[in-house]
């Protein structure tokens, strides 16, 4: 990561972060802009193992939930990711992500990149 900041499109406030990639067809170096799509918490377990790591809220989409779980695969950091629907005003399970099974490993960047 290069740096975080905000961007303003059409009079709205987009968090932002700057990544270094690859460099260009002609040698030089190419920075890449990311918008912020979620926030991840970390999550009390409550003693069960299968519960996300993280979870949280999906900016564009209020209806939907992230929850993450942190592992290891060949010896590298991985994080897992899946998106549920929020759980009903009643508490009714729309998706529950904390009861959810985790799903296929997301390969991590070596790149940390907070918001």
């Amino acid at each position: 990561m290069a740096g975080q900041g905000k961007i303003n499109i059409n009079g709205k406030d987009n968090k932002v972060i700057m990544v270094h990639e690859k460099l260009s067809a002609n040698g030089n170096p190419v920075r890449c802009l990311y918008e912020r799509v979620a926030v991840l918490f970390d999550n009390d377990k409550k003693g069960n193992d299968g519960a996300p790591d993280y979870s949280g809220p999906i900016d564009t989409h209020h209806n939907l939930r992230i929850a993450g779980w942190s592992g290891e695969k060949d010896g590298k950091p991985h994080l897992s990711l899946k998106i549920t629907e929020k759980l009903s005003a009643q508490g009714q399970e729309q998706g529950n992500a904390s009861q959810a099974q985790a799903p296929a490993p997301l390969k991590q960047d070596d790149d940390f990149i907070p918001f």
